[in-house]
């Protein structure tokens, strides 16, 4: 689960079904990892370090009127909190690649909010999205376990 701020990878293993009973054990989420992303809950002001730049205006004479000189506000499209989402989005998927090897996952639920599962799922390496088998566009990060075992397990139990 995550958001651009916080990350968490939850382990899901059933617990043993009762002695004689038919149906399995109920599914236990564990928290084996959570990353935080201080700089997604900065304000913009403070990501960046520069002003925008400024241009002097080029136009020439327009009819009878002097030159102008007007100086304007340069435009930019960059968004530092775009910026440090997808810096985070990659970081995450260097842990979730690290985690698949040394933890050997064999199958892996990915929950985040619609904008960041879009940032995530584009840095995930080849290998981590052959074990993904369910995605869920669902901001779940802060939520109980309750909640987050049954978004992510609705249709297996």
């Amino acid at each position: 689960m995550a958001d651009s701020g916080t990350a968490r990878i939850l382990r899901a293993t059933r617990r043993p079904a009762a002695p004689g009973g038919t149906r399995r054990g109920a599914i236990q989420l564990e928290e084996i990892l959570r990353i935080e992303n201080a700089a997604a809950h900065l304000p913009s002001k403070a990501m960046v370090t520069d002003k925008t730049g400024r241009v002097f205006d080029a136009a020439g004479r327009v009819g009878q009127g002097p030159k102008s000189h007007a100086r304007h506000g340069a435009q930019s499209d960059y968004d530092p909190h775009d910026a440090e989402a997808d810096r985070f989005a990659q970081r995450l998927a260097d842990h979730i690649e690290a985690e698949r090897g040394r933890l050997d996952l064999e199958e892996l639920v990915v929950i985040a909010g619609p904008r960041f599962l879009g940032r995530l799922r584009q840095q995930l390496s080849p290998a981590s999205r052959k074990v993904v088998v369910r995605e869920i566009d669902l901001d779940l990060v802060h939520a109980d376990n309750a909640k987050i075992r049954r978004a992510a397990f609705a249709t297996t139990g």
